[in-house]
């Protein structure tokens, strides 16, 4: 699921994990998931909970199918968790950053 330390020179802080998602997942699990692995720890011992930051539901359904069954267009949402910042893509990838 992950491909640890991946830089992107652009961008000001490190990628500390990039994951991707697969659409059979909940994306909130794979955020969660992808934090865990960053922060080293078992996603039940991060003891901040996703939705503190963020409606998982609405996380879980922004890049899905519209109801005609239509592929959404590209696009990003970014958040903080722990002390992560969090950046998920339409195109299947998480991006965490210290």
């Amino acid at each position: 699921m992950s491909e640890n330390a991946i830089e992107n020179p652009n961008d000001a802080h490190e990628i500390t994990e990039r994951a991707t998602y697969d659409r059979d997942q909940p994306l909130s699990a794979a955020v969660i998931d992808a934090v865990a692995e960053a922060a080293d720890r078992e996603p039940a011992e991060l003891g901040t909970p996703l939705y503190d930051q963020i409606d998982p539901d609405a996380l879980d359904n922004l890049f899905s199918d519209r109801h005609n069954g239509m592929p959404r267009g590209s696009g990003h949402v970014v958040f903080t968790l722990l002390d992560y910042e969090v950046t998920v893509y339409s195109d299947g990838y998480v991006d965490i950053r210290e």
